[in-house]
């Protein structure tokens, strides 16, 4: 993939503007967020554990709060296993 300064900004807003649609699975949803994240990185976006973390938490719908709440205030944000597992 070309890494042009278009292709950055497109793949970064497309991360950014995500959301989880109700009916969706989590492990469906789990496996279109990670191979966006791996073509951001493709184009040597660096993002760290806990910014995944909070992209992730800000991109459930709001049925996801009993879950999001909890985990964001027992786990380290940048326990990206940990929560993962939990949604799981």
């Amino acid at each position: 993939m070309i890494k042009s300064l278009f292709n950055k900004l497109y793949l970064k807003k497309q991360l950014y503007e995500l959301r989880m649609k109700e009916g969706t699975t989590v492990l469906e949803y789990l496996n279109f967020f990670n191979k966006v994240i791996n073509k951001v990185l493709v184009v040597d976006v660096n993002i760290d554990e806990e910014d995944k973390t909070l992209i992730l938490f800000s991109s459930l719908p709001q049925s996801y709060d009993h879950i999001v709440t909890p985990c964001s205030t027992v786990m380290k944000l940048s326990s990206w296993r940990s929560y993962v597992n939990s949604l799981v």
